[in-house]
């Protein structure tokens, strides 16, 4: 189901509340992505986490500026499926990155993260994942 524009406002809102403390939420990121599932640490051939999680936070604030524009958006998101097949992700990963950055934005909001927010990150993470495995043909796993 297509996000909304008061879910739309409520992810804009939440992230901009985030940006004061980007640098440290990317590392939090990383740091529970690898709690929840420490196998998936060795696909990143980096020891720089904190950068890595720049990268991450920069492709997100990318996609949360497309999210009104549909054919922007569409492009993004084909290139970011692509990317992450050739990464060796697979369909089964998305779920706990969805875990992960839930929990960062819940940190960075300092635990306060309401009920209609995470429906909205929710729903738009659910509809990223979905056209993600789609259009970049990624693998159940």
């Amino acid at each position: 189901m297509p996000v909304t524009h008061e879910q739309i406002a409520l992810i804009r809102w939440s992230f901009d509340k985030l940006k004061p403390r980007i640098q440290p939420a990317s590392t939090f990121f990383y740091e529970e992505l690898f709690r929840l599932r420490p196998d998936l640490r060795p696909m990143f051939r980096t020891d720089d986490i904190a950068g890595q999680g720049m990268k991450f936070m920069t492709t997100l604030e990318a996609v949360l500026d497309y999210i009104e524009t549909p054919q922007a958006l569409a492009e993004r998101i084909e290139e970011l499926g692509q990317q992450h097949r050739r990464l060796g992700v697979t369909a089964e990963m998305f779920a706990p990155m969805e875990e992960a950055l839930i929990e960062t934005i819940r940190d960075g909001l300092d635990g306060d993260l309401g009920a209609d927010v995470e429906a909205a990150w929710r729903a738009a993470y659910a509809d990223l994942q979905a056209a993600m495995i789609d259009k970049g043909d990624i693998p159940e796993g």
